[in-house]
């Protein structure tokens, strides 16, 4: 590996830790003080991640584009302002309508300097072992979203939530932005096509915008990009709920916010094993097993077993989520092509949104009923069985172009 390859993927980690731990990370062990603070009930406090994945949704089209088009420092610079600054007005919010604006601009932040950013760059970065690429690059957002959860729980023992906002706005400024000033280039490479299964993105132009619509226009898009709406949307609504799921079963907040923690960082192992598997094993088969062992433990979680079986089923499910998103950057670039990266994952993030906002609403609005998430839980499970569905169905697609 050259020394700018290292340094890419030592940027790339670090960019998406902070964005991915300081944002989706934190707001469930958020989610009961934020209650409490504003004496709302659970589902108006939810309907924060929903616009924080609205946000994201918007982010990422305008950001893939300017990715697609080779701009890279400005557009990540662009983006840790922003998630300091939404972090900031968040420690000043006096009322669901500020808190809501913060959860929104840090949202359209993430985009610029988490996993999207972070594909672009390796996908142009490496030609070969990109899979294994893409697999520590991964690392980033189940390392970040484990770290900064469980410095939140315990920082919430001492200090105000306010407080520990605050902290975490100076943290994501004094760290990114000096980072991406001296590391990240102004532009990136153009981006060369590894051959590997389904490879269709011969037509897309690179940085052109008619190339969202050629996008639009091929099915294999709209069922590859299922794939990850259901999987991610699931996992994504799902995680606002966890540590409030934890509490229910008996674990107190540090420890919740412990395991929590733990599920996260499940992710980098499995992030990197299935990264890895990915340039030797066939990504059909790693997606089958990875959604049917989420589906299964889904499963699990509907039938409110011990904390321990709880604790286990949290693991496996680090690990085994961890895997998307290599597994799904690897698939999309192949299908659609390195330089139509940004713009195709920008489209999977509109798909996946209605499932991520269903998800937490579901999850929200079965707790309020039913004091549990029994059916939510099963539905999730069904959901990330119809994912392989998607699969084989975007598979077929290819064939018969």
């Amino acid at each position: 590996m050259k020394p700018s390859q290292s340094s890419v993927i030592a940027v790339a980690l670090l960019t998406q830790g902070v964005a991915v731990g300081m944002t989706y990370g934190i707001l469930p062990v958020f989610l009961e003080p934020l209650e409490a603070a504003f004496e709302a009930p659970r589902t108006e406090i939810s309907i924060g991640q929903i616009l924080m994945m609205l946000a994201l949704t918007v982010g990422s089209i305008t950001t893939g584009v300017l990715l697609d088009r080779g701009h890279a420092r400005r557009v990540m610079l662009t983006g840790a302002l922003m998630l300091s600054t939404a972090l900031f007005v968040a420690s000043r919010a006096t009322n669901l309508w500020m808190l809501g604006s913060a959860a929104a601009m840090a949202g359209f932040a993430v985009p610029s300097i988490g996993p999207l950013a972070a594909a672009s760059l390796i996908t142009r970065a490496f030609h070969e072992d990109r899979g294994r690429a893409l697999g520590v690059m991964s690392m980033g957002p189940p390392l970040g979203a484990g770290l900064f959860a469980a410095l939140a729980g315990w920082l919430l023992l001492s200090f105000d939530w306010r407080e520990v906002y605050l902290l975490f706005s100076g943290v994501a400024l004094v760290v990114l932005v000096p980072v991406i000033a001296l590391i990240v280039p102004a532009r990136f490479e153009s981006a060369s096509a590894p051959s590997g299964e389904g490879s269709e993105s011969a037509d897309l132009q690179t940085g052109e915008a008619g190339g969202v619509g050629a996008l639009l226009r091929r099915p294999t898009f709209w069922w590859t990009a299922g794939i990850f709406a259901l999987a991610t949307g699931i996992a994504t609504g799902w995680t606002v709920h966890v540590a409030a799921y934890l509490g229910g079963l008996g674990l107190a907040e540090a420890e919740g916010s412990t395991l929590l923690a733990l599920q996260y960082w499940m992710g980098v192992p499995g992030a990197l094993v299935f990264g890895m598997l990915a340039d030797r094993v066939s990504l059909t088969t790693l997606f089958v097993a990875m959604l049917g062992t989420a589906s299964a433990v889904f499963a699990g979680f509907a039938t409110g077993p011990s904390p321990l079986v709880v604790s286990g089923l949290c693991i496996v499910s680090g690990f085994v989520l961890g895997g998307v998103i290599p597994l799904y950057m690897l698939l999309l670039g192949r299908r659609m092509g390195p330089d139509a990266l940004g713009r195709a994952m920008g489209l999977s993030n509109v798909v996946m949104l209605p499932v991520m906002a269903g998800a937490v609403l579901l999850a929200a609005s079965n707790y309020e009923s039913e004091g549990g998430y029994g059916l939510a839980l099963s539905v999730f499970s069904v959901g990330l069985l119809a994912a392989i569905g998607c699969l084989f169905v975007s598979n077929w697609s290819v064939r018969t172009r």
